[in-house]
């Protein structure tokens, strides 16, 4: 993988060359032999950035491509705000979590941009609430998001990950192993540039995306965390197949997204 600005090119092109979306998620299998850490961690990140759900997903290729009406984006904020909640609430088990005093250290740094660093002299207030903002640049009152209530679909992700939470050991994996957050700062720039040009959101209410440019570093909070563990083969195919099992995952959140925009376009052809 090259530079931040090389790699937003990549997934640029990578979204171009999609002509009929993924119904479903994919992810290779774990390699077949034992890898130095260097070696696998490369490895895991190119599968990661070729198969991460915010490209191949349908709700995501129609964003690119602005196929959504506005309506219709109403509806995916109203159900990513409670997710963007709930990432909060997983970084919290994830740092209560940590073995080791760097690690929780480390952990930590990530849960206070997510919450709002703010809090500590930073530039930006919590994720939540840049979320809401966003929202409001595309018609919707603040209340409309905060108030919502999640879909059924949405109420399982949001109960089954508060539950993984609460499985989580104390010096275990960490649940997110953030490999795929630096995927954020690329996908999330040309999603700024979507809403943006094509749906006219202010550019201040796009701090959202903005502020996941950090989430390069959170990438590589990620990245240490795997190098030190990822030493045998059995702890590589654990790391390996934790990726492709949270790509599964991620995607059921964007059914979520999907079927709330396709109901709130019904809502107003109806």
């Amino acid at each position: 993988m090259g530079t931040l600005a090389e790699d937003i090119e990549r997934a640029r092109g990578l979204y171009r060359s999609i002509t009929t979306p993924w119904k479903r998620p994919r992810f290779p299998d774990p390699p077949s032999e034992f890898l130095s850490p260097e070696k696998f961690l490369e490895l895991a990140k190119e599968a990661v950035l070729v198969h991460h759900t915010k490209i191949n997903h349908p709700f995501c290729v129609k964003l690119f491509r602005g196929e959504w009406t506005v309506k219709q984006l109403h509806g995916w904020i109203k159900q990513e705000y409670h997710a963007v909640m709930q990432t909060l609430r997983n970084d919290a088990n994830i740092v209560a979590n940590a073995g080791t005093l760097a690690e929780i250290r480390e952990q930590l740094g990530v849960l206070i941009e997510e919450a709002g660093e703010d809090i500590c002299g930073g530039k930006y207030p919590a994720h939540p609430e840049l979320f809401v903002r966003m929202g409001e640049g595309l018609g919707l009152k603040r209340e409309e998001i905060v108030n919502s209530e999640p879909s059924a679909l949405m109420q399982l992700i949001i109960d089954e990950e508060r539950y993984r939470g609460l499985r989580l050991t104390i010096g275990g994996l960490p649940s997110n192993l953030r490999l795929g957050e630096r995927i954020n700062a690329l996908v999330f720039a040309i999603w700024a540039e979507v809403l943006r040009d094509k749906y006219h959101v202010p550019e201040k209410a796009l701090d959202f995306f903005h502020a996941h440019a950090v989430d390069e570093e959170h990438g590589k909070v990620g990245e240490r965390v795997i190098m030190s563990r990822a030493t045998t083969k059995e702890a590589q195919t654990d790391i390996w197949m934790r990726l492709k099992k949270g790509q599964a995952k991620q995607w059921i959140n964007y059914d979520a997204y999907y079927e709330a925009a396709e109901i709130a376009g019904e809502e107003v052809l109806g």
